[in-house]
């Protein structure tokens, strides 16, 4: 079940931890942010109050995740070495302190937050990309698993060097020439697909196969989408620098949405295929993911023809919360109660009576959050389409009763002790 997997190299478990609990709390914020704004968000994607809302939800609980995956994962599953791993405990604090300012700092329009905030994140991905690239990149890249996470860390590097040139253009510090159009279109572009989208398909190679029993993810399909996505990383920023019109944009996308259809169309056919039948909610977390995903690129595509801004608020909706949102609390459903598990059972086995990955998190209580969270979907989805607000507040507030019950969830795995062992007595 755990091929490949290197848990004797397995960082100190707060480390993860620190971050996948920031996740929900940030969730909630993002709800709330909604309830409080309601169908004003919905007037234009420039107002700063939705670029606040979606670096919310793609800094605050996205990246929350995926650092903390990047710090567990590239040890274990790709048995890189990450330097100063305790320093990486003041990179979350140094982190969650800098979202926090450029969320505020955005939504109130606050100066001196933005450039706190901005300096903050800039020290902890700087310290990040450098400690996780130093791991990563001294691996041999002979797993498609390698190959995307080190693509993931390139697009980061990429996004946050784009986030900072506009932050200080935006803040006067220095000029950019680029049209405020293009330079959001490579940002978005690294970020939510090169970042976000790599990671998710890369890691999925890896645990969908280990958590769920199914068969492997064929590596000819897993490096052929990881070609594709490749491609598009390569050609879609060169065609929003040098301002090629649509019919251009749209050709050099294609690969790239062929390989996300691609990754689709493959984790479905496993999970159909899985040995144990059973169906969990983390499997409905994914299997909302990947209708999210396509549907999302359905809209995107549609904005690209139709500049209309309800397209792109649909295509956020689907890709933010369908698809990103959704899998990422499928993910810490299974990662959390294992890390639980492997850090203070398994050496305990024959030992004392451990639980199984089942008791540590039973599946009724993902399940109630699941609910919250696909009712808050179909109200946001009719608030989106028809403009009513007070769906877009009940929305907001289903949005963050979910994330709180994450974290409760979430807080209830970690806070498990460690069963003391009885002293054997002396023989004779």
């Amino acid at each position: 079940m755990y091929a490949g997997v290197s848990l004797d190299q397995a960082p100190p478990e707060d480390i993860p931890f620190r971050f996948f609990l920031s996740a929900p709390i940030f969730g909630v914020i993002v709800g709330l942010l909604i309830a409080f704004n309601g169908k004003s968000l919905f007037s234009s994607s420039w107002d700063l109050e939705v670029v606040a809302l979606t670096h919310a939800i793609t800094l605050g609980w996205l990246a929350s995740i995926m650092i903390g995956a990047f710090y567990q994962m590239v040890p274990v599953l790709v048995g890189g070495t990450v330097p100063y791993i305790f320093f990486s405990r003041v990179v979350h604090a140094v982190f969650t302190i800098g979202v926090l300012l450029i969320i505020g700092g955005l939504y109130f329009f606050t100066t001196a937050a933005l450039h706190g905030g901005t300096f903050l994140l800039l020290l902890a991905f700087i310290f990040f990309i450098v400690q996780l690239g130093i791991a990563l990149f001294r691996v041999k890249p002979d797993r498609p698993t390698v190959v995307a996470m080190m693509i993931s860390l390139i697009s980061l590097a990429i996004t946050v060097i784009i986030g900072i040139l506009f932050a200080g253009n935006y803040a006067g510090w220095w000029s950019v020439s680029m049209e405020r159009t293009q330079i959001i279109g490579i940002h978005l572009t690294f970020g939510l697909f090169g970042w976000v989208t790599t990671l998710i398909m890369g890691v999925g190679f890896h645990i969908i196969p280990m958590f769920y029993l199914t068969p492997v993810f064929p590596v000819a399909k897993a490096k052929k989408v990881l070609q594709l996505m490749t491609l598009s990383l390569a050609l879609v920023p060169l065609c929003l620098f040098f301002g090629f019109n649509t019919f251009w944009l749209i050709l050099a996308a294609i690969p790239g949405f062929s390989a996300m259809i691609l990754f689709v169309k493959t984790t479905r056919h496993m999970f159909n295929q899985r040995k144990r039948k059973v169906m969990d909610t983390t499997i409905r977390c994914w299997q909302l993911g990947l209708i999210s995903l396509p549907l999302s690129l359905v809209f995107l595509l549609l904005y690209q023809i139709w500049p209309i801004s309800a397209f792109a608020f649909i295509f956020a909706f689907f890709f933010l919360i369908g698809f990103a949102l959704a899998i990422t609390s499928g993910m810490l459903y299974k990662i959390v109660p294992f890390l639980v598990w492997f850090h203070r059972f398994s050496m305990l086995i024959g030992k004392v009576p451990v639980p199984l990955l089942k008791d540590i998190s039973p599946d009724k209580n993902a399940r109630l959050q699941w609910k919250f969270l696909t009712i808050a979907m179909i109200t946001l989805l009719l608030a989106v389409i028809l403009g009513f607000d007070l769906a877009t507040r009940l929305g907001g507030l289903l949005l963050a009763a979910s994330s709180l019950h994450l974290f409760i969830n979430l807080v209830k795995m970690v806070r498990i002790k460690t069963p003391e062992v009885p002293l054997q007595a002396p023989e004779g």
